[in-house]
């Protein structure tokens, strides 16, 4: 049984150099159907509503490390529903990645790029800068410097959504993956995404080192930590 008390620096499939491009799009879509059953894409939408407050203006959202383009499309089909303008954009570090997004994203008015976050740099500034699923890949100074780099370029607030470590929600991903799952990356990285995850009071000892200081920390099912940060109010 895992030590669930401290996080994983066992590698994910996802993170390795090489990857089957086949397996990722299997990966992919069953991540974007995990989402949608386990409440991923709410959180990131709660979030970004609370830093939206006037329908008049266009919002530029950006997708850091945006994967298969799942929360993107979400965000499109949600703000479409509420009345909101938004412009999306999308990047992510595997050019399979974005190939996945953009044979996914057919009709949806999304711009996908490939580029690491260090070298992003958009076009139109960005009002909010938003990562689902993405932080527990990253540690130390990595992790910091990713948090920065959003922080700095957004204009309006951050959103982040990843994974609450704990043993109760490490088993059920690992049965439920075990039990449904056809996708090797699913079954091998959904439990160790995990553990790799986080508690409340490594988040907050983690932002206030990358100088977050306007945030919001919540937990909202299942077993996420949803963070907004509003830099409209930020001292």
């Amino acid at each position: 049984m895992p030590d669930l008390s401290y996080r994983s620096r066992q590698e994910e499939l996802l993170d390795q150099e090489t990857i089957d491009k086949e397996a990722l799009f299997r990966n992919l879509d069953e991540l974007d159907r995990i989402n949608a059953l386990l409440g991923g894409h709410t959180a990131t939408l709660k979030g970004i509503e609370r830093l939206i407050q006037d329908k008049d203006k266009t919002y530029h959202i950006v997708d850091f490390a945006c994967g298969g383009g799942d929360t993107l499309r979400r965000i499109h089909l949600w703000g479409k529903k509420k009345g909101y303008r938004l412009q999306l954009s999308g990047f992510d570090l595997l050019p399979e990645a974005i190939d996945y997004a953009t044979a996914n994203s057919v009709g949806y008015p999304i711009n996908y790029y490939v580029a690491d976050f260090e070298e992003f740099n958009p076009e139109k500034a960005i009002d909010i800068a938003c990562c689902a699923l993405v932080c527990h890949h990253f540690y130390d100074q990595q992790l910091l410097n990713f948090l920065r780099r959003m922080r700095k370029l957004a204009k309006v607030g951050v959103v982040i959504n990843d994974l609450h470590r704990h043993p109760f929600a490490y088993h059920s991903i690992r049965l439920l993956t075990k039990t449904l799952s056809r996708s090797t990356y699913v079954k091998h990285d959904a439990p160790l995404s995990v553990w790799r995850g986080f508690t409340k009071n490594e988040w907050h000892a983690i932002l206030s080192e990358a100088s977050y200081s306007n945030y919001e920390l919540s937990w909202v099912w299942a077993f996420r930590h949803l963070i907004v940060e509003n830099l409209s109010h930020a001292d």
